[in-house]
């Protein structure tokens, strides 16, 4: 493709399409009031529970909650990629899609980026046909077998081989030099150019391809037939393939779940694999990384729940404990994370042929929580029993608390940490950031041209930054007492003004073109304004001014039925009236991240002695103390 289909005309298809039309073709519905009613396409059930409504082009599931426009309900009901929905619903209108030019520099870059893709395709087809009747196939199809697997999970995982030899790839695919340059920036060649050698990545390997959402190979992991090391290989980065957010098996799992609820994270690619053999469609697996957080917001822009899966053995818990840790500032309200330990010898794979199918779902279904692991953890490394073992459980909690993002799933984790340690929520929190109010009498007035603290009749003496522990001039309940503690709670009504601001945004996106970098910025540092961050930024980037294309970037999120919700809610103000309050409530929000970023950075500096502080955290602590007083003096 030379060229991108301009958003507006997107909208103006979308304008003159009639979206029961397009249902009615493809789905039963029948007239009830306003909407018409059917059976749900997407998932099985009696008695009708879809509904579409003509008036607001929408469709609705009240049993599976799926949701969107035409466009939306042709890819997943046609399993159509976005241009091709877009080019068909065109035709339907006798629209002719239109493309906007692109700089040579773009389109040669685009250029090259769909070679890598077709020549890819072709490694993978080159594969399967090894697999299904190369000469060397006899090691690898009864490898295949003595795994339990069938040639038709075979087919749609699209395995393959990759038989002995150093050229095989070379020799079939690269005729030209221009296809032997796509073969080594695809990363399946491998060029040493100080030795003169060129020769292919993969060997005596069982292959599986990995794809993107929208089905293209991007790149390959390898399976080693025998005891050669290493046991798995995998792709380099090359110009399509990131590792650190693709995942194995998403795409099948999309293409075998009409409606997504769930994802399984699994270790090895044969672990996806298997699983989908004995029905287990919603595994998918990291690519020789651990799970990152680019991963976490992928996963969890398709369903609100995830499970790691891991071995039950002592590495197996502490990759779960990362996995945790990388997890908690992506927690937002209505997203989860679950754990699920297999037997020590298991793994997936040898689990669901051992148990079966049901056995494997009921394991899952009872896999732990992530408050129950978060504090089994913590508690089994100290001594709650004694008050010294609370303090140090409040100690090892409360930094990874307070990195899950403001809302109730953090509140519950504090009011749980309360429970164990008896000791209030608000205590918590003002003992997560004693340490810093103490640093905070060490700050020198604006004035002051040195770093003593001057000698303030309000305090019994005074204390230096650079003294060493300040208890030694001043009593501990003075300290804690001279700085207002409740600028240190999180601010809970955050999440609430970028829910404002969307609801505004979502009836005149052209109020975003009025928000400067800085305050974008500002936003987006905030986990609880991170959706709020993400549609300005399509606003601002892409210059979508249309409620509907807005939200078509997040049909298959979690985040849609809301996001729909607040683009058809009824205003109060007038529409002359929702830029001044638009503006007002992004500058609320933007104050209010500041005070979380100042706060964030208390927090952290409690976990070592100030003594060690550096110069520059100093004067971090300086500002931060100089602007709160200049805000209490306002």
């Amino acid at each position: 493709m030379n060229s991108l289909i301009p958003p507006d005309f997107i909208d103006e298809v979308l304008g003159r399409t009639d979206i029961v039309e397009i249902i009615e073709a493809r789905v039963k519905l029948k007239k009830t009031g306003h909407n018409h009613s059917g059976l749900c396409p997407f998932h099985n059930e009696k008695t009708p529970s879809f509904s579409v409504n003509g008036d607001k082009q929408f469709y609705y599931c009240f049993g599976c909650q799926a949701s969107g426009s035409a466009l939306k309900f042709l890819m997943e009901f046609d399993r159509l990629d976005f241009v091709t929905a877009v080019e068909t619903l065109a035709a339907r209108v006798g629209l002719e899609v239109p493309r906007e030019k692109q700089t040579p520099q773009a389109l040669e870059q685009q250029q090259k980026r769909k070679s890598i893709y077709d020549i890819l395709l072709q490694v993978s087809d080159y594969y399967r046909a090894e697999l299904k009747s190369g000469e060397a196939r006899d090691q690898a199809v009864d490898y295949l077998k003595s795994r339990g697997l069938t040639g038709l999970v075979a087919k749609d995982f699209a395995l393959g081989y990759a038989p002995p030899g150093w050229d095989n790839v070379l020799r079939h695919l690269a005729k030209t030099n221009h296809e032997r340059e796509l073969l080594i920036d695809g990363g399946m060649v491998i060029d040493r150019k100080e030795e003169n050698k060129t020769y292919d990545r993969f060997r005596e390997r069982i292959m599986f391809p990995i794809r993107d959402l929208r089905g293209r190979v991007i790149a390959f992991g390898g399976r080693i037939l025998g005891d050669g090391k290493p046991k798995y290989l995998n792709s380099p980065e090359t110009p399509v393939f990131h590792k650190s957010r693709e995942l194995y098996g998403l795409y099948e799992a999309r293409q075998r779940n009409k409606k997504l609820e769930q994802l399984l994270v699994v270790e090895g690619y044969m672990d996806v694999v298997a699983l989908a053999q004995h029905g287990v469609t919603f595994a998918v697996a990291t690519l020789g990384t651990a799970t990152t957080g680019e991963h976490l917001e992928r996963i969890f822009r398709m369903v609100s729940k995830v499970i790691f899966c891991f071995d039950g053995d002592e590495a197996g818990r502490r990759a779960a404990w990362k996995a945790l840790q990388i997890s908690l500032p992506h927690l937002k309200d209505g997203r989860a994370a679950r754990f699920l330990f297999v037997p020590d010898g298991e793994d997936p794979d040898s689990l669901v042929r051992a148990e079966g199918h049901d056995k494997f779902l009921d394991r899952v279904e009872n896999s732990q929580p992530l408050p129950e692991f978060f504090f089994d953890k913590l508690s089994a490394e100290v001594d709650i029993d004694t008050l010294d073992g609370k303090a140090h459980l409040s100690q090892l909690a409360m930094p990874l608390i307070n990195a899950i993002p403001r809302g109730v799933f953090r509140e519950l984790m504090l009011g749980e940490l309360s429970k164990i340690t008896n000791l209030t929520s608000e205590k918590l929190l003002s003992l997560s950031v004693e340490p810093l109010l103490e640093a905070a009498l060490a700050v020198p007035p604006e004035s002051s041209g040195n770093d003593s603290y001057s000698k303030d009749s309000s305090l019994d003496g005074y204390v230096d930054i650079d003294s060493g522990d300040p208890y030694e001039e001043q009593g501990y309940e003075d300290v804690v007492g001279f700085v207002d503690q409740t600028e240190l709670i999180p601010q809970v009504g955050l999440s609430a003004l970028a829910r404002k601001a969307l609801e505004i945004l979502l009836v005149q996106p052209e109020l975003a073109l009025g928000v400067s970098a800085e305050m974008l910025d500002s936003i987006g540092e905030d986990a609880s304004s991170g959706l709020l961050s993400e549609v300005l930024t399509i606003i601002i980037e892409q210059d979508e001014r249309s409620p509907v294309m807005i939200l078509s970037h997040f049909q298959a999120s979690p985040e849609f039925e809301m996001l729909r919700e607040l683009a058809e809610k009824d205003h109060i103000l007038a529409p002359e009236d929702l830029a001044s309050e638009f503006m007002d409530t992004l500058e609320v929000i933007v104050d209010a991240s500041r005070r979380e970023t100042e706060a964030q950075l208390q927090r952290r500096l409690l976990s070592k002695p100030m003594s060690t502080w550096t110069p520059e955290e100093k004067d971090q602590m300086r500002t931060i103390s100089r602007s709160k007083s200049s805000a209490s003096r306002k």
